[in-house]
């Protein structure tokens, strides 16, 4: 699994120009968690093949903890998974 910092079954790296930002590796969409000082942890997706559709094209919500910001967006983005010492 590559440098997933939060050891879920979604796996997320860190950003290097953004702290406290982190991307999905192994999502088949666009997903971030990020903490954010005010309001805690975001959780977002976007659907890139939905930008016609408003209403489904992504969705942001708000935790209170990165494991429940990752356990939202498990049940909202399709996403791969790899057994231990695959490549």
């Amino acid at each position: 699994m590559e440098n997933n910092v939060f050891d879920s079954m979604m796996a997320f790296k860190s950003s290097n120009k953004f702290e406290n930002y982190f991307t999905s590796t192994n999502a088949c969409i666009p997903c971030v968690i990020e903490y954010v000082h005010t309001v805690g942890w975001v959780a977002s997706y976007e659907d890139p093949t939905n930008y016609a559709d408003e209403e489904l094209r992504g969705e942001e919500e708000y935790f209170d903890s990165a494991k429940k910001a990752i356990a939202w967006l498990e049940t909202k983005v399709p996403f791969e998974m790899k057994l231990q010492g695959e490549v």
